[in-house]
């Protein structure tokens, strides 16, 4: 993503347009940001940050799971 099309979007998700899906979303409380920040990574990147969310989740789901431990 080159540096305009990183600018256009960010403007976009600060502003978006009255009546759109964008716009609902930031009015519900959807921190758009970070879907532009998400596109900024390579595919490779995005998947590693999820495998590493993902053993997080599970990480915390087994200490609630096991709260003595």
């Amino acid at each position: 993503m080159t540096r305009e099309e990183h600018e256009r979007l960010y403007a976009l998700v600060q502003n978006p347009p009255p009546g759109s899906k964008m716009e609902a979303a930031k009015v519900y409380g959807v921190d758009l940001t970070l879907n532009l920040c998400s596109l900024t990574r390579t595919p490779a990147e995005r998947v590693r940050e999820m495998e590493a969310a993902l053993k997080f989740a599970e990480e915390l789901r087994r200490a609630a799971a096991h709260p003595d431990r």
